[in-house]
Order: structure tokens, then sequence, then C-alpha cells
């Protein structure tokens, strides 16, 4: 792994946890920066009064980021931009399948990360940059580690929900979180099929790497 994608896995993570547990009324009223910027200090607050349960009891931490991620996720977009060239294979039932089961992997792949790196970086976030239809924005941050290495910029991809700013993608120095979960499954899927994937995911048999790709513009169907 190059150095750029060993700062993704390590950095980043805290990146994602820091979105992840905010309340949903907050989403709906707060610009996209402000709702990076609150949710920092409300994931961190959380850990750190329950760090020591959640050390010996990792199902109540899995049931807290689970809480967290499925309400503030776009993960219907999300699927269908990993599912990409694959989409028009899958039936409707079987997009929902896939992103219930991504969104398990998700959790449980990203969930142990954050109590390791909770308080081992600060995020300075600037205004957001929203585009002209008002329904997107990137919101670029930059995470500067406690331990003086040097600092790593990362970019929220968000979107306008129902009212509700939702990220659906995180790129650290151009790689991209997305993007490396779609390079990965859309091999196994090529060897299998949506189902096979969808069904190893499920069971918990198929694992997604954390070391990122750099990133073109993606989107569902792409």
């Amino acid at each position: 792994m190059n150095t750029a994608m060993q700062r993704f896995a390590r950095t980043a993570l805290f990146a994602v946890a820091a979105v992840l547990n905010t309340a949903g009324a907050a989403w709906a009223m707060d610009t996209p920066e402000k709702v990076i910027e609150s949710t920092t200090s409300t994931i961190r607050e959380d850990i750190s009064h329950h760090v020591e349960t959640y050390q010996t009891d990792k199902n109540a931490f899995y049931t807290m980021v689970d809480a967290a991620i499925v309400p503030h996720f776009d993960t219907t977009y999300i699927a269908k931009v990993i599912l990409g060239a694959h989409l028009k294979d899958a039936s409707a039932e079987q997009i929902g399948q896939f992103e219930r089961a991504f969104k398990d992997m998700l959790v449980h792949s990203y969930a142990d990360k954050l109590l390791e790196y909770y308080d081992s970086v600060e995020i300075e976030v600037k205004p957001a940059r929203i585009d002209g239809t008002g329904k997107k924005a990137s919101v670029d941050t930059t995470i500067v580690r406690k331990d003086g290495k040097p600092p790593i910029p990362v970019t929220f991809s968000m979107r306008l929900v129902d009212g509700s700013w939702k990220v659906w993608d995180i790129k650290a120095e151009n790689i991209s979180l997305v993007l490396n979960f779609r390079t990965q499954l859309d091999g196994e899927i090529r060897k299998t099929s949506v189902a096979d994937v969808i069904q190893r995911l499920t069971a918990n048999q198929l694992s997604v790497s954390t070391d990122a790709v750099a990133d073109p513009a993606t989107t569902p169907g792409s």
C-alpha cells in the first residue's frame, strides 16, 4: 500500500466516524459544513463517555455505529454507484438487498477503527461548496494528526435528500472510499453474479480491503 493509501486507511476512517453520529434534525437544519463540525464533537463525546464499555462489548458499539450510519449516509445512492455497470442487471429487490448487505459490511469493516483513532486527530472544516442545483455539496476538511505527521485533505461529498444532507462519498487526497468498494466488488461480481455477492456479503463471507484507489467521477450505472 502506498503512502496515500496508508493515510487514507488510518485517518479517513475517523473522518467517516465524524459525520455519522448526530441527530437527524441537525442534518435537515444545518449547512453541510456545520453538519461536519457538530458531529465531530458528538462522536468523540459519545465514545469518550463509553469507551471502556465499547472496548469490552463490541456488540454495543456495533449497535451504536449501525444506528449512526443508516440515517445519515445515502446508502441507496451509494449502492447504485458501487454496482455501476451491473445496476442494469440487478432487480429492484436485489438493489435493496445489496444496499442492506453493503451497509452491514461497512459497519463491521470500520467500527473497530473508530475506537482506535477517535481521539488521535483534529478536523479543520472549510465552508461547503454547493452546486448550482443546491442539491449537492462538497465539504473540504483537513485532518490534523496529533502525532505531528503531515495533515491530510479530506473531502466529503454530500447530497440533499428529503431536506437532509447525507454523505455519499469521502475522498482523502483524491482517493475515494466508494470507488474503493466499487472496484473490489466489481471484480467479485464479474467472477460470479450480483446475487452471489449479495449472499456472501450477507453471510460475512466476503471482506473488502480499506486500500483505496484514485478516483475519477463516479455516477450510478457507469
